[in-house]
C-alpha cells in the first residue's frame, strides 16, 4: 500500500500510475491512496490507508490505538485517528481533533503512526469504564511498554486533569508504586479488584517463598498471615503435570504454615460474594 507521492518519489510516471489503476493492477482505496490489486484486506491496512488518507499528523488513538496496542477488553474493528484540527475531509472514519500531539506521544507498530501507550491510556481514561482502563494500565505496565513514572510525567504534562476520565486514570496510576509489582492477568486484576471493594487491605503481588518443593510465586499474598489467593485460571492448570505440580506446591506451603485460598474464573465472575466470604472467612480474625 501507497500513495500517489510515493509512487512519483520511486519514477513512476503520472500515466503509468493512471495505467495500472484503470486496469486494474493498482486498487484505489481513497483518492491517492492505492494498494497492489489481491492483497488481502486486513484491519492494519485499513488503519495506515486512513493515515495516509488524512495525511501528514494523522495517527491511530483512542479504542483503535488500544486494540493496536493489545489491550484487554479492546478488539480490532473500527478506524479512529487524531488529526490535525484544521484538517476536513469525509472519509467515514471516527476522528478526533486535540490539539497538536507532542512528537512524545506518537510512536509507530509495524509503520502504522500511533499514538503511544501512554498517550493511548490518557485518551481512552475518556470513554473506558473503570475496570477496562484498570485492565488495560496494569497489562501495559506488567508487559513493560510503559512505567508508572512515564504515566505520571504525561499526565502532568498534558494537563489532561479537567477531561472526562482524566482523575480516574490519575487515580488508577497513584495507586501504582513503580516498585511494587502488578497483576499479570486481567483476571488477577479483577481479583485484585474484588479484594479492595470488599474492604481487604492490598496484598502482596506475586511473592516468593521458597519450598521444598523449589521457589513458589504467589499471585497474592498476605504475608504475616501466611495466606495465599491463588487466581486459577484454566490456561495455567490444564495438564496433568501442571495439576501434580500444583499439589506438591501447596503441600509444601502447608507444611510451612501457609492457608492457600484458590478462585476460579467462574467464582469470580458469576459468584463474586462467595469469593469474598471465602477469603473473609480465613482473613478476616488475623487482620484488623
Amino acid at each position: 500500500m501507497f500513495t500517489r507521492a510515493q509512487a512519483l518519489a520511486c519514477g513512476a510516471a503520472r500515466k503509468t500510475i493512471d495505467r495500472r489503476l484503470i486496469s486494474g493492477v493498482w486498487d484505489r482505496l481513497f483518492p491517492g491512496v492505492y494498494r497492489l490489486a489481491g492483497a488481502p484486506a486486513t484491519w492494519r491496512q485499513s488503519l495506515l490507508a486512513a493515515c495516509l488518507a488524512w495525511g501528514e499528523g494523522a495517527v491511530v488513538s483512542h479504542c483503535a490505538a488500544a486494540a493496536l496496542w493489545g489491550f484487554p477488553g479492546f478488539a480490532p474493528g473500527s478506524i479512529e485517528l487524531s488529526v490535525p484540527r484544521a484538517r476536513w475531509r469525509a472519509r467515514g472514519h471516527i476522528v478526533h481533533r486535540p490539539m497538536p500531539l507532542a512528537r512524545a506521544d506518537v510512536t509507530k507498530i509495524d509503520g502504522i503512526p500511533v499514538t503511544t501507550v501512554a498517550r493511548t491510556l490518557i485518551d481512552i481514561a475518556g470513554v473506558a469504564p473503570a475496570g477496562v482502563l484498570e485492565e488495560a494500565l496494569d497489562d501495559a505496565l506488567h508487559r513493560k511498554l510503559v512505567t508508572v513514572a512515564r504515566l505520571r510525567r504525561r499526565i502532568q504534562e498534558t494537563g489532561c486533569r479537567g477531561r472526562r476520565g482524566s482523575g480516574v486514570l490519575a487515580d488508577l496510576v497513584g495507586a501504582r508504586h513503580a516498585s511494587r509489582k502488578v497483576p499479570q492477568s486481567v483476571f488477577e486484576t479483577r481479583l485484585l479488584r474484588v479484594l479492595r471493594g470488599a474492604g481487604f487491605p492490598p496484598p502482596a503481588i506475586q511473592h516468593k517463598i521458597r519450598t521444598r518443593a523449589g521457589l513458589a510465586v504467589l499471585d497474592f499474598a498476605y504475608v504475616e498471615h501466611r495466606v495465599a489467593i491463588e487466581a486459577d485460571g484454566f490456561q495455567w492448570h490444564s495438564s496433568r503435570q501442571q495439576w501434580d505440580h500444583d499439589r506438591a506446591r501447596r503441600n509444601a506451603l502447608t507444611v510451612l504454615g501457609w492457608t492457600v485460598i484458590h478462585v476460579t474464573w467462574l467464582q469470580l465472575r458469576d459468584r463474586p460474594d462467595e469469593v469474598v466470604e471465602a477469603i473473609r472467612a480465613v482473613v478476616s480474625r488475623a487482620l484488623p
